[in-house]
């Protein structure tokens, strides 16, 4: 049984309120995170789909319209492009971006889609306009192979699915071998590293695997700000959510400490070991103990299983 509750539209006015006081101007692109994600759960608890253009045009003013959030005036749905009029905003008429709204059209188009879009406010009614449009456009993702089945005949290290793993060593390349004998299974992949993408995938083939960059260059797409910990996890999340059995390597934990405190990456780890038990996915998570405190390594090793790397 699909449970729901209803919430007065101020409700999204008072959260950014909150927000706005724990963020500030970062308060609208979290808005836009949990919008998605919750667009896309609604879509999932409903178990509806579109299987082309021509049905998502139909049914997503059906669906919109029980949301509360604003009205659907006119809708343009091409496969590149897709803008969406609205009227009646309710994060608008008290004179804030509906960012919350982006989210949540981003999500639901995405999950009825099965394929990630992007949504971008281009007019609102809040800055003066008659309406507020919003354009979505697919994400960019890389060309990926004919999906395999995941195997374990001839796995080399036995980890058990729906665990999070903590690896104490120095040479990191230990956790990419567990990591491509995972992929090298069929096992989906996600990877979160420190080092430059490119320079490894002359070392390591990671195959058709998610690739995140921490990094501050804002030119490259797959560069994630090490001290955005909130869009790290909600991509990873989506990913988890997105696949069986997925694994994720999370290399580079100790500059995302030095860059922020340890304190908001351990409930980032946290969080994501609760997400890869549900999932039954897997989290490995090389460290080097020289980097952090003593107090450190002991919280992660409270909070993961610590994989013997000496015998390997």
């Amino acid at each position: 049984m699909n449970s729901f509750f209803v919430m007065p539209g101020q409700a999204i006015v008072d959260l950014r309120e909150e927000l706005e006081l724990i963020e500030g101007e970062e308060a609208g692109e979290t808005l836009q995170r949990y919008g998605f994600r919750a667009g896309m759960g609604l879509v999932k608890s409903l178990g509806i789909e579109a299987s082309d253009f021509e049905q998502l045009a139909e049914v997503l003013p059906q669906l919109w319209a029980e949301t509360g959030l604003s009205r659907i005036t006119e809708e343009h749905v091409t496969d590149k492009e897709i803008t969406i009029t609205l009227e009646e905003s309710i994060e608008a008429a008290h004179g804030r971006k509906c960012d919350f709204t982006r989210g949540y059209l981003g999500g639901i188009v995405s999950a009825l889609m099965r394929k990630k879009y992007n949504a971008v406010e281009r007019e609102c009614a809040s800055q003066g306009k008659t309406s507020c449009v919003h354009v979505l456009s697919p994400a960019k993702e890389m060309a990926k192979p004919a999906p395999r089945e995941a195997s374990t005949v001839g796995m080399k290290y036995g980890l058990e699915l729906g665990c999070s793993y903590l690896l104490e060593t120095e040479d990191p390349s230990i956790a990419y071998n567990i990591f491509l004998d995972q992929i090298s299974h069929g096992r989906p992949g996600m990877c979160i590293m420190r080092e430059y993408p490119e320079k490894l995938k002359s070392r390591y083939d990671l195959g058709d695997s998610t690739v995140l960059w921490l990094s501050y260059d804002r030119d490259i797409d797959y560069a994630r700000e090490p001290t955005n910990i909130p869009l790290i996890y909600s991509e990873v999340k989506t990913f988890l959510d997105s696949v069986d059995n997925g694994v994720v390597l999370l290399s580079g934990i100790e500059y995302m400490v030095s860059q922020s405190t340890f304190t908001k990456v351990l409930k980032f780890v946290q969080l994501l070991n609760e997400n890869v038990a549900v999932r039954n996915s897997l989290l490995l998570v090389p460290v080097s103990p020289q980097a952090l405190t003593q107090r450190d390594v002991k919280m992660l090793e409270r909070e993961l299983r610590v994989f013997d790397t000496k015998s390997q």
